[in-house]
């Protein structure tokens, strides 16, 4: 028999397609792509204190943010959990003294959990609190409690969701009637009981009527032949101002105040105020210009009802002011429409050119804020993005030229800026999105979200820059693994970047479970894996330079908040040291084993059958804890040997000294390198083979599992007939039978 040597490199991820190339794998667990260009034993996870807290009092984590303030100098992990507690995590408590976390307050200093004002508890099967960072400040909303904000000390209710009562205002006159009115001695002028000032500038009203004079008694000159009266009127409007400088939608026009102005004197008014919650540190009086014309008579509505900024009364205590400013000198006009109250039962946010948009409240509409101004959002600041039959809007996602919203079904794009205006585009009507907290701008790939069949990229530029802007389904390659997704439980999946490993995790429910399968896009190399007992209810990624992923857990046995990181080898290892107290329900670290199954190779395409004598798999040498083989022929879904063949993980010419064996000064330290690993195999029990795969794993009977990394392997067949067969009744002639 001829041999051929069949060398397969620069391995690739899961492509479960029929005819793929020889560098896919038709299989990937709990293995990661490293940068060296080979696929080794991927990481895990364990609670952020390790074996000090017992974190099942705590329950189910529902949401967890990323919170940075001062460049990056303050950084805070805040989450929520089963009992409604909001809380930050405390590093300084992850040891034997303190406590992991510390629970939120409000302005009144009522802490935010179960004793004091608890948050909503969703079900699992449902998205929880959304935010985003907007100002140095944090915004959570969930759709049932009040908007909060989290300013790095206390948290308070974010926006305005009434408007003020409607101020009062009369004229200001002396505390005592003119003297000579009261003496009998009345020649017509009563300006004396008038609180007024001829100051120029000064004062409200005019002193120029149209309309006819009063003839004055006693009167010496032609200039004091009339009483200079001129009927003037006012409104007034209050907003409120809360502490982070954010302004209330206007009250009500107060009652007109009407008021003549004579012999040269300007008048003077007193405004009661109304007084706001504990939010409000300030308030704005805006006032009209006179209202009647030089007759007496009102101004049309389109004029004489514009309010014009009057002065900003730097507390919420004084119930009352004073106002003798001019018409001339009022501040800018002012649109009622600019100011409105907060979306209520909003339950996404997202910011897009310096303008918070909110979406998912129950009329299916989008409301953004003014700019700069993530808490004012004008009455007409709306969008109603696509038809009915698109169903609910599921997610929002702010890239770099636009703003996505998704819908069950359909994608639109927001454009433009708060400027020039915004306007909606639609993408798509045919692909959306199932599950908000899966988008996620992946480098190197695109938009990555979960639709109702699968998982897609949107791919360009979202603007007219030559790119074209398309919808691609991702998972084609995996469409064996993505049939086991629960689509009717998705909306609660979870999607993060893990740019430390340069991967996208997407963490999915079964059928019949939560969350647990975690679906990896390695976007260095465009290829996908799979792991396994993952129970991530929530997670986040910290945009700072560490880049550690956080995610709070799902399962009372693993409960509690739990980082990634390639240290670990065991999921919840020292997080279950915290719960032995309890035989009853402690947990257990759980141990999956990584594994890596080549595609099928069709050799049955160019020989007629093969035998494989020899696998020699090019792998990093770990040490002395052995790498396994087996092997399948024909797509058969059991492996052909009985017991995995195994090699220690080291040049056979060159042992070097290990971990736990090594001593100084007799042993040399060095760096990993690949070797070659030979295997000797045979499968002449099987039936003739024309397709060919390998499995590299460690199993249980491995003394440190989950330690290896494949960088490539070759094998060498054995082609063509093994003997000349020949019938014997041609080869023994008829008197030698």
């Amino acid at each position: 028999m001829k041999t051929q040597t069949f060398e397969v490199a620069r391995l690739r991820g899961v492509d479960n397609r029929w005819r793929v190339s020889a560098d896919s794998a038709s299989n990937i667990e709990e293995m990661s792509w490293n940068p060296y260009d080979g696929w080794k034993t991927a990481g895990a996870y364990d609670c952020v204190s390790n074996k000090y807290k017992d974190w099942r009092g705590q329950g189910i984590i529902h949401s967890i943010h990323f919170f940075s303030r001062h460049n990056g100098r303050n950084r805070d992990i805040i989450f929520e959990d089963s009992d409604g507690t909001l809380a930050k995590l405390n590093p300084s408590g992850f040891g034997p003294v303190g406590s992991p976390f510390i629970t939120l307050k409000d302005l009144s200093g009522n802490s935010i959990n179960a004793v004091g004002l608890p948050r909503h508890v969703p079900p699992t099967s449902e998205i929880s609190t959304q935010s985003i960072s907007f100002g140095g400040r944090l915004y959570l909303i969930n759709g049932q409690d009040d908007p909060i904000v989290y300013d790095g000390r206390t948290v308070s209710r974010c926006g305005f969701f009434d408007v003020p009562s409607k101020p009062d205002a009369s004229v200001v006159f002396r505390s005592h009637h003119n003297e000579e009115v009261v003496s009998g001695g009345d020649k017509g002028d009563d300006t004396g009981f008038f609180l007024g000032t001829r100051v120029r500038g000064q004062g409200l009203g005019s002193l120029n009527p149209t309309g006819n004079r009063v003839k004055q008694k006693g009167a010496k000159s032609e200039g004091e032949k009339y009483v200079d009266g001129k009927l003037c009127g006012y409104q007034y409007r209050v907003t409120f101002v809360n502490r982070r400088g954010q302004e209330g939608p206007m009250s009500d026009p107060s009652d007109i105040c009407s008021f003549e102005c004579a012999n040269g004197k300007r008048r003077f008014t007193q405004v009661n105020l109304p007084v706001g919650g504990p939010e409000i540190v300030a308030r704005r009086v805006y006032r009209t210009r006179d209202i009647f014309d030089g007759n007496g008579n009102p101004l049309a509505p389109e004029s004489g009802r514009n309010f014009y900024f009057l002065k900003e009364v730097q507390d919420n205590e004084a119930t009352a002011i004073e106002d003798g400013i001019s018409d001339a000198n009022l501040g800018t006009l002012t649109d009622a429409e600019d100011f409105g109250l907060f979306p209520k039962q909003g339950k996404l946010i997202t910011s897009f050119k310096n303008t918070v948009f909110v979406a998912g409240m129950p009329n299916n509409l989008i409301k953004y804020s003014a700019e700069g101004m993530p808490e004012v959002f004008p009455r007409d600041n709306i969008f109603d993005i696509g038809d009915a039959e698109s169903g609910e809007i599921t997610g929002m996602y702010a890239s770099t030229n636009a703003l996505v919203v998704f819908k069950s079904r359909g994608i639109y794009l927001i454009k433009g800026d708060p400027r020039s205006g915004f306007y909606a585009q639609t993408l798509t009507r045919d692909i959306g999105c199932i599950a908000p907290r899966s988008i996620q701008d992946v480098p190197q790939t695109g938009l990555v979200f979960l639709g109702s069949d699968g998982v897609y990229v949107l791919k360009g530029a979202l603007e007219n820059t030559g790119t074209p802007t398309s919808v691609v389904l991702l998972s084609t390659p995996i469409r064996n693994i993505t049939k086991r997704i629960d689509y009717v439980g998705a909306v609660a999946s979870v999607g993060v970047i893990n740019r430390n490993s340069k991967e996208y995790y997407l963490c999915v429910p079964t059928i019949g479970e939560k969350n647990n399968l975690l679906l990896v896009w390695h976007y260095s190399t465009g290829s996908w894996s799979q792991r396994f007992n993952y129970p991530i209810q929530c997670a986040v990624e910290t945009r700072d330079t560490r880049s550690y992923v956080y995610f709070g857990s799902n399962l009372i046995s693993k409960a509690g908040i739990n980082v990634y990181s390639n240290f670990y080898r065991t999921k919840y290892e020292l997080g279950a040291i915290a719960s032995v107290s309890d035989k009853l329900q402690a947990a257990e670290p759980t141990l999956d084993l990584p594994l890596y199954e080549t595609s099928p190779l069709a050799f049955g395409s160019v020989y007629q059958n093969v035998q494989v004598g020899y696998i020699n798999v090019y792998a990093v040498a770990y040490g002395t804890d052995p790498l396994k083989i087996n092997f399948k022929i024909n797509r058969s879904e059991t492996v052909a040997l009985d017991e995995n063949k195994s090699r220690v993980q080291q040049d056979v010419n060159e042992f070097l000294p290990v971990y736990g064996k090594a001593r100084f000064d007799e042993d040399f330290w060095g760096f990993h390198r690949p070797v070659v690993l030979r295997y000797d195999v045979s499968h002449m029990h099987k039936s003739v083979t024309s397709e060919f795969s390998v499995q590299f794993k460690q199993d249980e009977s491995n003394n440190n599992p989950n330690r290896m990394m494949i960088v490539g392997y070759s094998i060498d067949l054995k082609t063509g007939d093994q003997r000349n067969i020949r019938p014997l009744t041609d080869v023994l002639k008829f008197e030698k039978r």
